[in-house]
């Protein structure tokens, strides 16, 4: 069964009705509950540290953002207005009168003002928070980056000046307090060339304003991006008094935190259950349908879903690629499962470590030598069938529903009516593709005649994660590693397949440089090219070939060839160049195009192929409920019912003929 692509286009919004016979379904109380199984427990619900599915599955429902984003269109939700400076740069936004703060009781407690805004502004931009969604941020708040720059100096412990410091210790405090940092370190002198002054920031220097309570003003937003990326958490409010009595210690649970959103987490009990009630004094309270919201938590999540849908323990569950095809062949099975949406805002891409921090048992300093050569990064690039790697992933589909042949998704930037990916050098790659077994071969001969020159050992040990709350994951990685060890030789290339736990991978792996090769992604941050060159950014967490943290922590440290230094030093100046051109909308495009097909000319990226189009088995129809072709509005229950039958294929079929007519018009 072939799923249909929804077009990631879309510019209005409607409200879908079910079909016809399924009926509403509530609990013996009269409510619409609906309840789930979640694998794990996040360590924070703080919106400004939520940066994974965990924690935002709390936040969306619990909390309120200024605007939303649905079906393409920016909705007020948390400002009941907003305007604009003539220049583009400043906006203020108009709070919704009589919104209150509740806490996990449901009592009302503080009133929704601007000051919480900017005091969640001011939280997120002190690096001694470590809200690792901060850097969305630099660039569009005014001192938001030195303010982070500062307080991270502050942070790291400056030592008195004129005390003699190594490589490591590179910044200084003079005796007024200026706090210097060291750059271009000598080898011969074993000191720092130049030492530059840390401009001193306050937190109320930063470009965010409480104008009286009920209106906020931001500073400097990018025009190009505009307001999509205020849907983000990192833009959230946090309620200002209780932000100030626990710091760091806001949002550790659901009593160390206050809600203003359409849920309220009324009970959370680590590794066991969260429940949620409806805010009814939210501002859209009469779209809010689900009064209950239900969840268990089993680290067997994924596996024990399916059975616990059939049981009628919950009311939805993924269906994994270990049993699709039992259930499609089933009668019975076969009615209640339906495709998942397919959304182009997230891009899944292949990426190599230029600064692995894994086990000695994987050899890393062999890696480095192996990752450094174009050759052989040219040899995995063209060696990986994506069409099997998405048979795994996602069984059923036509794998031309998912692929991409660049990081930026097909149809999400679009300039008077030219797609950004045929700009540029970007035209060769959308119209082509990758895998190619024979320039592989030859790749890999030519690889390998340097790296036994450059004393490189065989097989090269290539440590690949994946995330064990996935079990397609888990599949499409092991084909993975027969693609390459098959088509490129057991002799030269060692796959070694990796399990990570669910709730930690992200930081186990990604952000630890804890891998060779892995499946990566990025989702949209704000609707324009720029976006797509953000995960590759030398001072972003989620960078993996220049991340200034790994590369200054000095532990395993490989150094990159000065070739390949010199490859990623010329990426960054063309994106820099990009993003200077904010007037001519065709030069922008054209310039990002020119950087994007500058890391695939290269092999530093293997692009992949975007999100969605699995199975689920679920009592919700998604057409009721807010969609976007970026950020989180997807994930919310807000619009949605619960039924009693669950969706059938035929059934979404129809919903999303319906939906996609109403958006055309």
């Amino acid at each position: 069964m072939k799923r249909k692509l929804l077009s990631a286009l879309l510019a209005t919004a409607m409200t879908m009705t079910v079909v016809a016979g399924t009926g509403i379904a509530v609990s013996a109380d009269g409510e619409a509950v609906v309840s789930t199984v979640m694998f794990s427990d996040p360590d924070t619900m703080d919106p400004g540290r939520a940066d994974d599915d965990q924690k935002n599955s709390i936040v969306l429902e619990c909390q309120e953002s200024l605007v939303r984003l649905i079906d393409g269109k920016l909705t007020n939700a948390g400002a009941e207005s907003y305007e604009t400076s003539e220049d583009g740069l400043t906006w203020t936004f108009h709070l919704r009168a009589g919104q209150y703060w509740y806490d996990a009781d449901g009592n009302q407690k503080d009133p929704v003002t601007a000051n919480d805004y900017v005091a969640a502004a001011r939280y997120v931009c002190d690096s001694a928070m470590d809200c690792a969604n901060s850097y969305l941020m630099k660039g569009w708040i005014v001192n938001a980056e030195e303010l982070l720059n500062y307080t991270a100096a502050q942070l790291a412990s400056p030592v008195e000046q004129g005390t003699e410091v190594g490589e490591e210790q590179d910044l200084v405090v003079d005796a007024n307090g200026i706090i210097y940092e060291g750059s271009d370190w000598n080898k011969e002198t074993e000191k720092y060339d130049t030492w530059t002054e840390v401009p001193a920031v306050t937190p109320e220097d930063l470009g965010v304003e409480a104008v009286d309570d009920l209106t906020f003003g931001n500073g400097q937003f990018n025009p190009t991006g505009s307001l999509t990326a205020l849907q983000f958490g990192t833009y959230w409010p946090a309620p200002a008094s209780l932000l100030a009595e626990l710091g760091e210690n806001y949002g550790l649970d659901n009593y160390s935190m206050w809600f203003n959103g359409a849920y309220i987490l009324s009970e959370f009990k680590p590794q066991e259950k969260r429940i949620y009630t409806k805010n009814v004094n939210n501002w859209d309270a009469e779209h809010i349908y689900i009064e209950r919201i239900e969840q268990t938590c089993n680290t067997e999540a994924a596996t024990l879903a399916p059975e616990l849908f059939l049981r009628g323990e919950v009311d939805g569950a993924d269906i994994g690629s270990d049993i699709v095809a039992d259930w499609l062949s089933d009668p019975e099975k076969s009615q209640m499962i339906s495709s998942t949406r397919v959304i182009g805002d997230y891009s899944y891409f292949f990426g190599f470590n230029f600064e692995p921090k894994f086990a000695a048992e994987y050899e890393p300093e062999n890696w480095a030598i192996a990752v450094n050569n174009e050759n052989f990064r040219k040899a995995v690039f063209h060696g990986i069938d994506r069409d099997g790697y998405l048979a795994a992933k996602y069984p059923g589909d036509d794998p031309s529903i998912h692929k991409i042949n660049t990081v930026t998704p097909k149809g999400f930037s679009v300039n008077n009516g030219k797609d950004y990916v045929f700009y540029g050098g970007l035209a060769k790659y959308t119209e082509g593709e990758s895998f190619d077994p024979e320039l592989a071969v030859q790749f890999r001969d030519a690889a390998k005649a340097e790296l036994e020159a450059a004393g490189c050992k065989f097989p090269i040990k290539v440590p690949v994660n994946y995330n064990t709350s996935s079990t397609t994951w888990a599949n499409c990685t092991v084909v993975l590693e027969q693609q390459l060890e098959e088509l490129l030789g057991a002799d030269f290339i060692d796959i070694i397949v990796v399990p990570y736990s669910g709730s930690s991978f992200l930081k186990e792996t990604r952000r630890n440089g804890n891998y060779a090769l892995q499946e990566l992604n990025w989702g949209a941050d704000f609707m324009d090219p720029e976006t797509w060159a953000d995960p590759f950014d030398h001072k972003n967490s989620y960078n993996f070939f220049c991340n200034e943290t790994l590369e200054q922590d000095g532990i395993n440290q490989y150094t990159k060839t000065e070739e390949t230094a010199a490859l990623i030093d010329q990426y960054f100046e063309l994106v820099a160049a990009a993003r200077e051109e904010t007037g001519d909308m065709n030069a922008r495009y054209e310039a990002f195009a020119a950087a994007e097909s500058f890391y695939i000319d290269h092999a530093i990226v293997v692009p992949g192929f975007i999100s969605g189009g699995s199975y689920q088995a679920t009592k919700l129809n998604a057409f009721e409920g807010q969609y976007a072709m970026m950020g989180q509005s997807s994930s919310r229950y807000k619009g949605q019912h619960v039924y009693k039958t669950a969706m059938s294929q035929d059934m979404f079929d129809a919903q999303y003929a319906e939906w996609t007519a109403a958006m055309e018009g």
